[in-house]
């Protein structure tokens, strides 16, 4: 069962924390394996290590769901962008013998800390909503870590594989795949490990919309920006449900929906809705909850 966070959180909102850095607006180390940007209530996740195509390390895992836990944490977050430096988004794990023995011997509990489904964990149950920005290449471990993504914004050159099977190995991408496209299409991609083009990956409804090289990024910050004016907690609880509603009977996946509109009666969010509605105005969503401890 995926981990989910408390509902609560602070009560107050404050603007986005910006802090001025070469190339943009936000948190950034350029020796950083992963960087971090705020600006207006987006953060952007980059991976950075363009030059292997950010094929993914044990430390890279490592400090992305660091990163993650760092949105998580921090109010003024409301939506995110998760993309590749460069011209990949992921190429996958990286297979250096030095690197995949780094952390020790890939055990069970080894794998868990410092194996990439760590970091797909973190961005199913993140309760805030996430954009992928993908180009190049999002294959093996970097086709899995964009489908744990909630929207899949992608150039039309880009290739998705789940290609563990064409370097001997498997279980890569067999949680979700078969969830986003069914059974016999899961199977056929993943014996298989064929390239999966982007008007076919649209149809199977493995990326959301596919776009050309110069609409990339304004495409995926529309998108970001439309929903960091959302309903946060709405989200959150949204992909809460979804999440646990995935391997359960329909009695619990209904009580799951259900407490989902329970647990939003602490934000504001619920009441602005309902009322901008009867005002026959656009809601003004904040993301603010209230605490009915102190208030």
């Amino acid at each position: 069962m995926l981990r989910t966070d408390s509902c609560f959180g602070r009560c107050q909102l404050g603007p986005a924390v910006a802090f001025p850095v070469e190339g943009g607006i936000g948190l950034a180390d350029s020796s950083a394996l992963v960087l971090l940007d705020k600006h207006e209530g987006i953060a952007t996740l980059t991976l950075n290590r363009p030059e292997k195509l950010n094929a993914l390390t044990g430390a890279m895992i490592v400090e992305l769901v660091e990163r993650l836990d760092e949105v998580r944490a921090d109010y003024s977050v409301r939506s995110v962008v998760l993309t590749g430096a460069g011209r990949a988004f992921c190429a996958g794990d990286d297979l250096g013998h030095e690197e995949r023995f780094k952390f020790g011997y890939p055990d069970l509990q080894t794998r868990l800390k410092v194996g990439y489904p760590s970091a797909v964990l973190q961005l199913l149950s993140l309760r805030k909503p996430v954009v992928g920005m993908v180009r190049g290449y999002a294959v093996g471990a970097g086709m899995d870590v964009a489908l744990a993504c909630d929207f899949r914004v992608a150039e039309e050159q880009t290739r998705m594989a789940a290609i563990f099977v064409k370097r001997g190995m498997g279980g890569g991408c067999s949680y979700l795949l078969p969830r986003f496209v069914g059974l016999g299409k899961a199977t056929e991609l993943l014996l298989l490990g064929d390239n999966i083009t982007m008007p076919e990956a649209l149809a199977l409804n493995l990326v959301t919309r596919v776009v050309s090289e110069p609409e990339l990024e304004s495409s995926t910050y529309e998108l970001a920006g439309r929903l960091a004016k959302g309903p946060t907690g709405s989200y959150g609880s949204i992909k809460n449900a979804r999440n646990q509603g995935l391997g359960c009977d329909p009695v619990k996946g209904l009580e799951y929906q259900i407490m989902a509109n329970v647990e939003l009666m602490f934000y504001k969010d619920a009441r602005e809705g309902p009322k901008s509605f009867a005002e026959g105005r656009d809601p003004e969503f904040t993301g603010e909850w209230v605490d009915l401890q102190y208030h």
